[in-house]
């Protein structure tokens, strides 16, 4: 028995990904666990602890979900002038300002919108060897989740994340320690798209933010989106997932 995985193949100058034969006993399986809507802080502090775990083989493999309060998380490349309001007004407004350990520049967690990450072995699903075959594998499963909504993700060279046209629908961004991933992709399902107006999201002039809700699927509840791209990701990465309860976390 084999079940479809990820192949890797090029089109053009991109790599994007598609089936792959995995047979049964060699998938992997990923545990999953959503924080419903928490502060960012709560959220990465569960983030670490588990990835520390996963780490040193003391749990399997994890998908964490979360949804956050108003938050600008600045990447490990950041440019503080891509923020371009101060401190005093993003208190004001309700925001929280991060500098955290992802890749990437500025980008905004809010309420409506699904932060999805990934804590894994990379490097032990089929096909994915490098960080680079990560990245595009994790946009492939945002890829395949709009394509189940009729839409047409897209990435761009020299560029992480998915996007609509001009406009990017999700933000890519990980770390890697201890060859186990950290952070991931956050995808905007229904959230207030003005909520990104203290930066220049991900460092891009002239690019737009949208969001499922923005492109026309509206009516989707955070929940149905996390199911619709777990899917997703099992076909990606070839696993299997399961939910886990609050106890085993």
């Amino acid at each position: 028995m084999f079940k479809e995985e990820t192949e890797k193949r090029v089109r053009g100058s991109q790599s994007f990904w598609g089936p792959f034969p995995v047979s049964e006993d060699k998938m992997r399986t990923v545990g999953w666990y959503d924080t419903g809507l928490v502060s960012y802080d709560e959220a990465f502090s569960l983030q670490t602890r588990l990835h520390s775990e996963i780490a040193c083989r003391e749990r399997e493999d994890l998908v964490l979900f979360q949804e956050n309060y108003p938050v600008i998380t600045a990447g490990r490349s950041a440019d503080f002038e891509h923020l371009l309001w101060n401190a005093e007004k993003l208190e004001k407004e309700g925001y929280e300002l991060r500098e955290v350990s992802r890749g990437g520049d500025m980008t905004c967690h809010c309420p409506g919108q699904l932060v999805i990450s990934p804590i894994l072995h990379f490097r032990e699903y089929e096909g994915i060897a490098t960080v680079h075959d990560y990245l595009r594998a994790l946009e492939q499963s945002v890829i395949e989740l709009l394509s189940l909504y009729g839409l047409s993700g897209e990435r761009r060279e020299g560029m992480s994340g998915v996007w609509l046209g001009k406009s990017k629908l999700a933000a890519v961004g990980v770390a890697v320690s201890h060859s186990v991933t950290l952070h991931g992709a956050a995808v905007n399902v229904n959230c207030e798209l003005e909520r990104f107006e203290p930066i220049v999201a991900c460092g891009l002039h002239g690019m737009g933010v949208s969001s499922l809700e923005k492109a026309g699927i509206g009516g989707l509840s955070l929940e149905r989106v996390r199911g619709d791209w777990l899917g997703c990701f099992e076909r990606v990465f070839g696993a299997e997932t399961r939910e886990l309860s609050s106890s085993q976390v």
